[in-house]
Parts: structure tokens; C-alpha cells; sequence
């Protein structure tokens, strides 16, 4: 997600570097001005090609608000996230002291402010955006004093979005993931069950509706055990299916699970260190 962001952002520059000056009240200059050379030297691409334009347009700021906006959305959807995994209930990741605070009244408790505040701050780049399409959704091509109004809306979500991307990037940096936390709950609740459906489709030829069914009764025979998949005994999975063998069990566990999912994207650990190695070079 980051990345596509990262891509807008490169995308609006090159669309919207294009300087104004020189385009006047409205209809440009008769003083014989070089725009091309005072472009270049005040750092833009190029000059705005129709001085009505130049002067009528807001789209250069509206753009960066939409570009804020795709990229606020993110940071809030990472930050209910990492909210949800610092809690009690999960303790998927600890969170730095830098970026969280205790609670006002429960001693034991770890607040993470700093996610929560990221959500909270997307709502003002959403508004800014909303508000600056409002003031120029019925203006006539030429100035008007409404324009005056995108100062506001820019400047403020530009100091929102700075400040949750840097706020961001430090909890990331700083949070330590609970390994054994994170490995409970990957292997709770049966979550190995479709490896074993896709192993009875692959290696016993079984139409997936069959596996599906045979794969619930296992299942169900392992609740009744109080015990996983991998732990069941190879005569009870017989005993549903016939044909099963030993080598299903190394289909089954997460680890073996993970490790087969070695398509292009997938989680097993050889294409993941991959992708790292991809956006590692593509954001340099």
C-alpha cells in the first residue's frame, strides 16, 4: 500500500510542477518575460501552458489531498491494526514507551496512543480535501478570493500527514513482535485444515466437495480428542478415509503450512525474503 502511495506521490509531482508565473491577472503579459528560464530557476518542470488555467486552478493542491487522503486511509488501517495487536487480548507486538503511555487509572496498562492518534488525525486530511472540492466544485475559470481558503486545507493535512507517517515509522521501528504469541494463535483453531483438503484433492484425486467433507470430519474427530490435526493418529484419519497415509502430516502444522506457500507474494519464508529484497531495492 505504501508503495503505490509512494508511487502517487512521485505521479502528482510530475503531473502538477508547473509554474504559474508569468500567466498575470488572468490572460498573461505583454512585458517580454522568459517563462521557460524563470521555471527552471524557481525549481519547477516546466511553465503552465494557459495563463486562465494558471491562475483558475486548484488541481495541484487538490491532487496532494487525494494523495494524502489514499495514503491516510493506510496509516489508519496499520494503526487499527497494530492497536488490535498491542492489546491484552492478542500481544501480537509490544509496543516502545516512546509511542504509548500508561493509563490515568489502571496501573497495569499500556495505552498506544500514538496509533490511535494517527486514526483520529486522518478524519482533518479526509475533511480537507472534502472542504477544498466543496469551495471549487462551482467557480468560474479566473480567480476568486474563495480560492483563498486552500491555504488552510493544505497546510493542516500536510502537518497531519507528516506527522502520522513519522509517527508510523517509529512505532514500526521501535515495536518488538511476540514470537511465541504470534505462533500460538497462527496454529489455533484448526487453521491448517484447507492443507489438508488440498492434499486429499492433490495426492488422492478426491473432488474438493469429498476432501471438504472427509477434512470436517477429521476436524470434528480432533475437537472430540482435544487434540490438533497434527497430533491425531494415523489409523483414526483412516478410519475417516482409508486412503490417507503418513505423508499427509507434512502438509499439516503451520510451519509446513506456511513453507508450501511458495507462489509469487505468498508467506513461505524464501518468497517473503524475496519481497523484502524487492522493496528493499525499489525504495532506495
Amino acid at each position: 500500500m505504501f508503495g503505490r502511495d509512494l508511487g502517487r506521490v512521485r505521479d502528482a509531482r510530475a503531473r502538477m510542477n508547473e509554474s504559474p508565473l508569468g500567466a498575470a491577472a488572468l490572460a498573461g503579459t505583454s512585458f517580454p518575460i522568459d517563462r521557460e528560464m524563470t521555471s527552471r530557476e524557481l525549481g519547477f518542470d516546466r511553465p503552465a501552458a494557459n495563463s486562465l488555467d494558471a491562475v483558475s486552478d486548484r488541481d495541484f493542491a487538490l491532487e496532494f489531498l487525494s494523495v494524502a487522503s489514499i495514503c491516510a486511509m493506510h496509516l489508519s488501517r496499520m494503526a487499527e491494526e497494530l492497536v488490535i495487536w498491542s492489546s491484552a487480548q492478542f500481544r501480537f507486538v509490544t509496543l516502545s514507551d516512546r509511542f504509548s503511555t500508561g493509563s490515568s487509572i489502571m496501573p497495569q496498562k499500556k495505552n498506544p496512543d500514538a496509533a490511535e492518534l494517527i486514526r483520529a488525525k486522518i478524519g482533518r486530511i479526509f475533511g480537507a480535501n472534502t472542504a477544498l472540492m466543496m469551495v471549487m466544485k462551482g467557480l468560474p475559470l479566473a480567480y476568486s478570493k474563495d480560492m483563498q481558503e486552500d491555504k488552510e486545507q493544505v497546510f493542516d493535512a500536510a502537518d497531519n500527514w507528516m506527522l502520522a507517517l513519522a509517527a508510523m515509522e517509529g512505532m514500526v521501528r521501535d515495536m518488538t513482535a511476540n514470537r511465541a504469541a504470534l505462533a500460538a494463535a497462527a496454529g489455533a483453531g484448526f487453521s491448517t485444515a484447507t492443507d489438508l483438503a488440498d492434499w486429499l484433492v492433490r495426492v488422492l484425486g478426491l473432488p474438493f466437495r469429498e476432501a471438504h467433507h472427509v477434512t470436517g470430519a477429521l476436524v470434528a474427530l480432533a475437537e472430540k480428542t482435544g487434540c490438533d490435526l497434527p497430533d491425531l493418529d494415523l489409523t483414526d484419519m483412516q478410519g475417516v478415509h482409508p486412503g490417507i497415509t503418513g505423508d499427509v502430516f507434512g502438509v499439516l502444522g503451520v510451519e509446513n503450512s506456511v513453507n508450501s506457500r511458495l507462489s509469487y507474494g505468498g508467506t513461505a519464508p524464501a518468497q517473503v525474503r524475496a519481497q523484502i529484497a524487492r522493496w528493499k531495492e525499489e525504495l532506495s
